[in-house]
Formats: C-alpha cells, sequence, structure tokens
C-alpha cells in the first residue's frame, strides 16, 4: 500500500511540474507580477511534496536508512513548509498592492528564520538516534505557533481577496488557490493538534497521507488548462477586433495596437520592439488599458478581448 501512495505521490508531483511549467513560461512571456509570485509559492509547495516522497521512499526501500538522515531530511522539509507561507502571504499582499508589503515580508522572513533557529536548538526538536525518535521541545511549539498564526493571515488575506476579484475573469483561478491554501491550512491544524498531544515523532510513523496533494493535483490539471489556450496566438487584425468592444471602453488607437500585440502573444519586450518604444511605456499603456476594461492582468484582458465582452 505505502508504494502505492508514493507512485501516486510521483503522479500528482509529475502533473504539478507539467503546471509549474507552462505558469513560469507564461508568466516570462508577460511579466505579470502577480503570477511570478504565484510561481513561487506552486514551486514551493512542490518541493514540499518532493522531500515528503523522499522520506517516504528511503524508509520503505533502504535498508539502514539512518536516524540522522531521517532528521536531517525532515529539517529541510520544515524549511520548506515554512517558507511556502511565507511566499503565499508575500503572493497576497502584492495582490492587495500594499505599499508596506515589503517590510512586512522581512519581518515574515526574520521570524521565519528565528523559528527555525529555534526548531534545531536544544529546546527544539532534538533527534534521539538510539530510540529512533525525535523529541518536540518548547522551541518547535513555539514556531508552531508562529507558523500556525502566519498561515491564518494568509488563509484571511486570501479569502478577503475574492471579493476584488469576484466580477473578473481571474476569479475561478483565484478560487482555485483559496480552495488549495484553505485545505492545506485544515490540514497543518490537524498535524500541529496532533503533535501537541504526542511530544514525540518515530521514524516509524512517516507514512502520513498528505491531504493537500488532492486539490493540488487537481488545481494542476486546471492550471495546465487554463493557460494552454493561451498559447494559441490569435488570428486577429486591429480592424477584426470588436468594434463595440473597443468603442465601449474608449480605447484609442495605441491602445489597439497593443491589445493586438498582446492578442498575439506577445511580451512587453516583443511589443517594445514592434512598436519602437520603450518597455515602459508598454507598460504604462497597458495599465491604462487594464484600468479602461476593468481587469488587472494581461490573461484577463486576453479574455475579454477573445469573448468582446
Amino acid at each position: 500500500m505505502e508504494h502505492l501512495q508514493i507512485a501516486y505521490d510521483l503522479l500528482v508531483i509529475m502533473i504539478g511540474l507539467a503546471a509549474l511549467s507552462i505558469s513560469v513560461s507564461w508568466a516570462l512571456r508577460t511579466g505579470e507580477a502577480d503570477l511570478r509570485n504565484f510561481c513561487l509559492v506552486y514551486a514551493l509547495f512542490t518541493a514540499v511534496l518532493a522531500i515528503t516522497v523522499v522520506k517516504k521512499y528511503l524508509l520503505l526501500n533502504v535498508e539502514g536508512y539512518s536516524a540522522t538522515s531521517w532528521y536531517l531530511i525532515s529539517g529541510l522539509l520544515q524549511l520548506f513548509t515554512f517558507a511556502v507561507v511565507v511566499a503565499l502571504i508575500h503572493f497576497l499582499l502584492a495582490a492587495y498592492h500594499i505599499r508596506a508589503r515589503r517590510l512586512l515580508i522581512a519581518a515574515f522572513v526574520l521570524t521565519m528564520l528565528l523559528s527555525l533557529g529555534l526548531v534545531v536548538s536544544p529546546i527544539g526538536a532534538v533527534l534521539d538516534a538510539e530510540r529512533r525518535t525525535i523529541h518536540l521541545g518548547v522551541g518547535f511549539e513555539i514556531a508552531s505557533a508562529w507558523y500556525a498564526a502566519s498561515f491564518t493571515f494568509a488563509v484571511i488575506l486570501g479569502w478577503g481577496w475574492i471579493s476584488r476579484v469576484w466580477k473578473t475573469d481571474r476569479r475561478t483561478f483565484v478560487i482555485g488557490v483559496l480552495v488549495f491554501a484553505t485545505i492545506g491550512y485544515l490540514e497543518t491544524l490537524g498535524s500541529l493538534l496532533r503533535q501537541a498531544s504526542s511530544p514525540e515523532a518515530a521514524l516509524a510513523t512517516e507514512r502520513d497521507f498528505l491531504y493537500s496533494s488532492i486539490p493540488y493535483a487537481l488545481y494542476g490539471i486546471f492550471v495546465i488548462v487554463y493557460f494552454m489556450r493561451y498559447f494559441v496566438p490569435a488570428s486577429i487584425e486591429i480592424d477584426q477586433l470588436f468594434e463595440a468592444f473597443l468603442g465601449k471602453y474608449g480605447i484609442t488607437g495605441r491602445e489597439r495596437e497593443i491589445i493586438l500585440k498582446v492578442a498575439q502573444g506577445k511580451s512587453n519586450a516583443d511589443i517594445a520592439r514592434d512598436l519602437v518604444v520603450s518597455i515602459a511605456t508598454v507598460k504604462t499603456h497597458l495599465h491604462n488599458i487594464y484600468g479602461k476594461i476593468g481587469v488587472d492582468s494581461r490573461y484577463d484582458l486576453l479574455a475579454r478581448v477573445r469573448s468582446g465582452q
């Protein structure tokens, strides 16, 4: 049964890597900061899954798998788990356009490092190699409390964001992120409650199923489908763009040209080169277009143009 679980985990990781690849490719093509931040969150969680699979595989297949190796890999997993939450907060603060977000993220990164320091300190998670167990001390409890509080803050931020995108084409994308994050949050709370009731972790119990892998895989499939449609250049010309659409939002001649280039799948650098303007000018025009149409990303703009709404 354990080997079937590893096979499942590997399939999930493959789906995640495919979704991550297409997201990164689109982020590079468009230069969208929100999408770039999303890719960071998704990549870190993929790393968490990969490390989890490695832990299970070593336990099941490597004779003489040492408690020290298990302890070190567990520490690495803790690092990436903390990093996922910090990256998620960064993603959400950027989506809110909070001016002080860099300072806030710096504070979260600092507290994450301090928490990790507590975990590996003599009052944190201490390895008993002879008994093949890790004793979870007060340092670990403090770090866990910080992690739970930070994750709670991220989930609150996330569900608060939904009202901002509810009437946009990003609604489904954002709901998927939030469902994925919320299931991970509930799973985390359950894990912390179990740790609170038992101050020791044993090597022989490293077989828990990661329930958040289910929404991760489903969301990965959604992301692949969501972005694949944008990789096929739209075969439209300026005079074929919906005149009612352009007139409705007061799109200027230059903005028409930029919308056309976007619909053809061109990046900001490509558009700047084709129109002989600076990238900053392209970004300014896109910002104005977004404001007129009521979208906040390149892919929302594409959806509106192609639907003519």
